[in-house]
């Protein structure tokens, strides 16, 4: 293919704008890269100990700031507390968080006596004494030395946090303890008897304390909205703030630490009243926004989804992007770093970056904590990077068909507990974060997610019933990438909406990921017309309307719920000398109601059933897909989906129903199988957890990405070409799939896939590249010991259309590949020995 000639693939053309792009001289990878620190670095408050410290922080991280165009320092000075009692004295002091553990702690159940090592301890014997005047020198010293020091551009952010753990705190636990209750229904609630946090519609009662807002103290019944909105207007800009950050759930929900809230108390759903607790979340906002309109406002959100944080606490995420309060979606909670739980990170990621209330979204990695004990990527993490390139390996889908990339990369924290500045963090963590993003996704991923975001809303907003079809929405999701499904790119329904046709074909490279929840008759019919046009749609969820219960050839009979024995046609994951077992218990309440769903007498012969759920003879379809000749390849699958959650007390997450009951969430991994992916795992035990898979698109190579918990676990995987080869990589040929033993982290290119019958090991490996008889290419990658084999290869798009790729064989001969090209791909067949791709 010549380089003047127009390809007919939309993604190739996308590609090469993405490229030209990249090369760019002056174009930099971020909008903005943001640090965050305490104020325990500055042991001395001279104005040159203030430099030097300033100077050192930026100095470390310089090479992230390198890779944007402006930045940020978010300070974590206090809890807020200093927001609230500031009264527009420079000269003043206030208290700060100087501590190691937990501030109030008569607020924590856990902490039992003063004796209790968790209790907060000064972090050195003598810190110093913070005035307001010291922390505005510390404002100008960042912005100042950046930009004559570094040439960078930077903002100061200030923050505040609703709960107590940072800093003693007079005002929200002394003056003014009001400010910790949520009213809800005309009657104050909680889910943890000693553990409060601010609630954001709170309303204070009167004091004559003077304030820089309120010099003659706080009038009866004032919304806390308003005396927040009113405090940041006079302190933020007085100290040379310019942006505000709400962390840990405030201003969102009230229950910030567990997946139980105002709406669901783990044994009850739909017990509170949607306009009222919206109407509250909302009422904070507009006041705040009233009075501090100016300001930009960032938040770090909860550690939930947003179908999640909707079913427990109503949170109107909806409403937060249409009115514009927020700058960007949350960003990736950090939980994950201390549960491991990466399932519920990337889920609730996705499902927040589906749509965007301005124009990009955020990333956040959680490098040191300067509260408490953990510093993560030192410990928690072991040094691995997997937190960094799984959730870069994400990405959501606009309007044109194209995908986003985070435009922020904000690092949480670069001091630890002790005011250390650790240089060593920060040389090893950027180059991960560099490689992420050079690597990073330009087309949809093997899987993409299409979130119904405005529909989840819409549902509760209908009927407060549905609550339980809406928390089964995230969570079958999050159950589902913890074992392995590769979901990595999202598409918001509303974006979804406004693609033209022609973006709309840019959706046929992946595989359409659909809750049944919210399909509305022409959205319903929109999937239809994709899978007969060439579409893949794996659908999960209950199924009511006809046309998509037309195309599955399904019918509705009578729901059941209870015990099941789950029968699956599907290859599984080979886990020990048993397997699990595949009795399903079935709860309606949060499980999208009851199985109701069958063949239809007059099913064709189009129609595959893959797993079957039966109950005292009774049987319902659990998993099934079509494919009819006259869709062009098009493919319809769809999983019905379980929860496997027990009613439960107070707990942070979901308690999983006994060992002895499947969790159906597997089979969204399995159920790719029909469209020509075999992605299985195998274990030794029963309780090995399932490796984290992405499968992301980067100049047309597919990047496989993700971590292991269990590093015994190994990959089986086969894509519709073959075997994937990975460079450094050997794998046994010799059937559909091979078996790797990846790293605990793995972030692997393919860019050539095998099929061959022949047993044999292949190697592949990064080789020079050297010259050829007539330019010097700028890769080859060598693969050995090929029998027979028919390869596929993805050199990038430009090398395809630049008519550069050239192919050795057996170190002798240059292949004629003038026919062998296929749009993004080329095709060789009956190669035996040795292959040299270079471009």
């Amino acid at each position: 293919m010549a380089i003047d000639q127009v390809s007919t693939n939309p993604m190739i053309d996308d590609q090469r704008k993405l490229l030209h792009n990249s090369l760019s001289p002056n174009k930099k990878t971020l909008q903005r890269a943001s640090l965050e620190m305490s104020l325990k670095p500055f042991k001395s408050l001279e104005p040159s100990a203030i430099d030097a410290v300033c100077t050192e922080a930026l100095r470390q991280w310089q090479p992230l700031l390198e890779m944007a165009e402006t930045a940020s320092m978010l300070l974590w000075v206090s809890d807020g507390s200093e927001i609230l009692t500031w009264n527009g004295e420079l000269d003043d002091s206030f208290e700060w968080a100087r501590y190691v553990g937990f501030a109030n702690e008569e607020m924590f159940g856990h902490v039992t006596d003063k004796k209790d090592p968790h209790i907060a301890r000064l972090y050195t014997e003598s810190p110093v004494t913070f005035t307001y005047g010291d922390l505005k020198r510390v404002v100008d010293a960042f912005k100042r030395i950046a930009s004559e020091q570094f040439g960078v551009l930077m903002e100061v952010g200030a923050t505040f946090d609703a709960g107590p753990e940072f800093a003693y705190s007079d005002f929200k636990y002394k003056t003014h303890p009001e400010i910790n209750k949520a009213e809800i229904g005309g009657k104050y609630v909680s889910l943890k008897t000693h553990y409060t946090v601010v609630c954001s519609w709170s309303k204070l009662k009167a004091d004559h304390v003077s304030y820089a807002a309120f010099p003659d103290g706080i009038p009866e019944d004032l919304p806390f909205g308003e005396f927040l909105g009113k405090q940041c207007a006079s302190y933020l800009p007085a100290l040379g703030f310019d942006y505000i950050w709400f962390s840990n759930g405030f201003a969102l929900s009230y229950f910030p630490w567990t997946y139980l809230g105002a709406n669901y108390d783990g044994t009850n759903l739909a017990i509170a009243d949607y306009e009222e607790v919206t109407s509250k979340v909302l009422s904070f906002w507009d006041l705040f926004k009233q009075e501090c309109p100016d300001v930009r406002t960032e938040t770090r959100g909860t550690n939930y989804g947003t179908g999640m944080d909707l079913a427990k606490d109503y949170i109107p995420m909806q409403d937060l992007y249409d009115k514009g309060y927020l700058a960007y979606p949350p960003p990736n909670s950090p939980w994950g770093a201390l549960n491991y739980d990466f399932g519920l990170e990337i889920t609730g990621y996705l499902s927040r970056i589906a749509e965007v209330p301005k124009d990009t979204y955020m990333y956040r990695f959680y490098a040191n904590d300067p509260w408490f004990w953990q510093n993560p990527w030192f410990d928690y993490y072991d040094r691995e990077p997997h937190d960094i390139y799984c959730p870069l390996a994400a990405a959501r889908m606009n309007s044109d068909g194209g995908v986003e990339l985070p435009g922020v990369v904000q690092i949480l924290t670069i001091d630890t507990e002790n005011g250390e500045l650790q240089a060593e963090s920060a040389a090893e963590i950027i180059p991960h974060i560099r490689k992420a993003f050079k690597d990073a996704p330009d087309q949809p991923g093997l899987v993409t997610w299409l979130y119904p975001f405005r529909e989840l809303h819409d549902t509760l907003q209908a009927d407060k019933q549905d609550t339980g079809r809406v928390f089964f929405h995230d969570w079958l999701i999050r159950n589902a990438i913890n074992e392995g499904l590769p979901l990595n790119t999202v598409l918001g329904t509303d974006t979804f909406r406004k693609m033209s046709a022609e973006a709309k074909k840019k959706l046929k490279g992946t595989i359409l990921l659909v809750s049944t929840l919210g399909l509305t008759k022409d959205l319903a019919w929109e999937i239809v017309a994709l899978v007969q046009t060439g579409g893949r749609v794996l659908l999960y969820g209950d199924i009511t309307q006809p046309d998509l219960l037309e195309m599955l050839q399904l019918e509705r009979i009578q729901p059941l719920e209870g015990d099941f024995e789950l029968n699956i046609s599907l290859e599984q994951d080979e886990v020990g000398a048993s397997g699990p077992s595949h009795v399903l218990r079935h709860r309606a309440d949060i499980g999208d109601g009851g199985l109701s769903l069958s063949l239809r007498a007059d099913v064709d012969s189009c129609t595959h059933v893959h797993a079957v759920a039966a109950q005292n003879g009774e049987e319902r379809v659990f998993a099934v897909s079509r494919s009819e000749t006259g869709w062009g390849g098009g493919r319809i699958g769809w999983m019905r989906g379980s929860l496997p959650f027990q009613p439960a007390g107070v707990t942070h997450l979901p308690l999983r129903q006994e060992e002895t009951f499947y969790d159906s969430s597997v089979l969204l991994r399995y159920m790719l199988q029909p469209f020509g992916y075999q992605l299985s795992q195998k274990k030794q035990t029963t309780d090995s957890q399932s490796a984290l898979l992405f499968i992301s698109r980067h100049e047309n190579a597919y990047w496989f990405t993700g971590c292991k918990q269990d590093s015994t676990v190994q990959l089986e995987l086969g894509l519709p070409e073959g075997v994937p080869l990975f460079p450094g990589q050997s794998v046994q040929l010799g059937g559909e799939t091979g078996l790797y033993a990846l790293d605990r982290t793995f972030h692997e290119e393919c860019r050539i896939v095998v099929s061959q019958s022949a047993k044999s090991k292949v190697l592949c490996r990064e080789n020079q590249a050297f010259p050829t008889w007539n330019r010097q290419p700028s890769r080859n990658l060598t693969v050995w010991h090929l029998n027979d084999a028919n390869v596929t290869l993805f050199p990038p798009v430009e090398a395809i259309v630049g008519g550069v790729v050239e192919i050795r064989l057996n170190e002798k001969e240059y292949l004629d590949i003038t026919h062998a090209f296929q749009e993004d791909r080329i095709y060789l067949e009956g190669i035996t020995g040795r292959i040299d791709v270079l471009w």
